[in-house]
């Protein structure tokens, strides 16, 4: 139904190449999950594919794309400006007499109230406006699914909705998501898109394994590639010691030989001809030979070194009586005592308040004074100007040594030199929350406050990132509805309800449907 043959990709303003020469078609009951690092080329194929008027602006490309005049579902990963500007009765009123829009609200947990609101899109939370693009999406029936993140935001009722819609769909899906439980509950087939050589070459894997059967047989792939070049450069550096020897032991003879035996001369040239020939053939294989793979998942997330908050230590202590925002009241008598070196997860259903009461958490413990804190909103505008460039975001002092620092962290994290210094707003996704990692450690945090962290880390970065977590010796206070984040990252998890925080046992989010 989809059909996509060598279609190569690349940046308009630097002719990067981000896709070479990909092939693969999209047929009838395939979930088709599109995986890889940060800012290696998702969004971008899939505004190839849905939106090549926008994608014009930034992208060129050619190639052949054919979706036989059927129509496509786009869901992409930022809600258009336009859209938000909208209101909910303006999009949802050609669809009243729908049963469908009810249903599909109903399964979402969306309050059928909120579908004749006046407000606009923009000013909703960010898991019910995804809700309602869902819907809205759903209702339009379109012949093919291609969704960009269409779990970003939603509450766990709202991520379980979507895995059941992926698994029954009976149209074809091609799905990007950072979500290692839906793809592993999901996908059927997996497309992978990496950067490879220190982000100089683009390589395309399609696979017809499922997401975890691929992941294993992926990471096994770059041990035997690894040991097999190891090997290589162990045999290549060994002929080349005896090489050198070779070298050095005609270049003495030719030094002592008399100049009474021109005879003996000539051979001695003509043999250190030959041994520099060898020289040169072992360089060219060694050029050829098997390298060491690029581990996408070997980024430099490290938090063991900054500095902690004592084991038991108070750090907040926290009393509502009522949560509100405006005159709504979203809970009652919310109480909340952290102390060091605690790992809090906070989840609830969308609307519900958890943004807002990590707000007032982070201002508590900020205006206190004592305590260093770094907040991470869920709004990147709210974190940094997107006109700045990452180096600058970091360093906006001007300061020789730390800007050196801030280079090293961006490089780390395998931003390329040209990433580290162009708009932090045209940065995927996951390299703002990389970038952001980065201010983490430059502020030498001892509390990490934090509204969905991992929301948008690839499925291969994400376990090394909930690694530093957990060892991090500081507290962490976030929202989260990462399910693999909830379980190994947090010690507590909470469910903000409208009662107030309800304790749930992390271990539950490993079998949850």
């Amino acid at each position: 139904m989809l059909r996509i043959k060598d279609l190569t990709i690349v940046r308009d303003h630097d002719h990067y190449p981000l896709i070479t020469k990909l092939s693969f078609s999209l047929q009838r009951g395939d979930k088709l999950a599109l995986i890889g690092a940060e800012g290696n080329g998702k969004t971008a194929l899939l505004r190839v594919i849905c939106r090549p008027e926008e994608a014009a602006s930034y992208l060129r490309w050619t190639g052949h794309i054919d979706y036989e005049s059927k129509r496509l579902g786009y869901l992409a990963q930022e809600c258009p400006p336009a859209l938000r500007k909208q209101t909910v009765e303006e999009l949802t009123l050609p669809h009243l007499a729908d049963k469908e829009l009810y249903r599909l609200a109903d399964q979402l947990f969306l309050d059928s109230s909120l579908l004749h609101v006046p407000r606009q899109l923009g000013d909703l939370s960010g898991g019910e406006r995804m809700k309602l693009r869902l819907i809205l999406l759903m209702l339009d029936r379109p012949d093919i699914y291609i969704l960009d993140e269409p779990v970003n935001d939603l509450d766990l009722q709202g991520i379980q909705f979507v895995e059941h819609f992926i698994r029954r769909a009976a149209e074809p899906v091609l799905f990007v998501s950072h979500d290692e439980t839906l793809l592993e509950r999901t996908a059927n087939k997996i497309l992978h898109i990496e950067q490879v050589w220190r982000r100089t070459e683009a390589r395309i894997t399609y696979s017809g394994l499922g997401f975890s059967d691929y992941r294993q047989q992926f990471l096994q792939g770059i041990e035997r590639q690894n040991r097999l070049a190891a090997k290589k450069e162990a045999d290549y550096r060994s002929q080349l010691r005896r090489h050198h020897e070779i070298q050095d032991k005609v270049h003495r003879a030719q030094e002592n030989i008399s100049r009474q035996d021109p005879s003996g001369g000539r051979l001695l040239k003509k043999k250190m001809r030959a041994v520099k020939s060898t020289g040169r053939r072992l360089e060219r294989q060694h050029e050829a030979q098997t390298k060491r793979a690029d581990r996408e998942d070997l980024v430099g997330f490290f938090l063991a070194d900054l500095p902690g908050v004592a084991e038991g230590k108070e750090i907040l202590r926290l009393q509502l009586p009522r949560l509100m925002v405006g005159e709504t009241v979203l809970a009652n008598n919310v109480r909340l005592t952290a102390r060091g070196p605690e790992r809090i997860g906070i989840t609830g259903n969308n609307g519900c308040g958890k943004t807002t009461l990590l707000r007032l958490i982070e201002q508590e413990l900020s205006a206190g004074n004592k305590l260093k804190v770094f907040f991470l909103p869920q709004d990147w505008q709210q974190f940094c100007d997107g006109q700045i460039s990452a180096l600058d975001f970091l360093d906006d002092q001007g300061i020789a040594g730390l800007r050196q620092e801030a280079s090293n962290l961006l490089g780390s994290l395998n931003f390329s030199w040209e990433e580290m210094n162009r708009p932090a707003a045209t940065l995927s996704g996951g390299q703002k929350i990389k970038l952001a990692y980065a201010k983490l450690r430059l502020t030498q945090a001892e509390v990490l406050i934090l509204d969905e962290p991992s929301r948008h880390l690839s499925p291969l970065s994400n376990p090394v990132f909930r690694a530093g977590l957990a060892l991090y010796p500081g507290a962490v206070i976030s929202v989260s509805h990462d399910r693999v984040f909830l379980r190994e990252v947090c010690s507590r998890v909470l469910r903000l309800t409208s009662r107030g925080l309800k304790e749930e046992d992390p271990w539950l989010f490993s079998s949850r449907d």
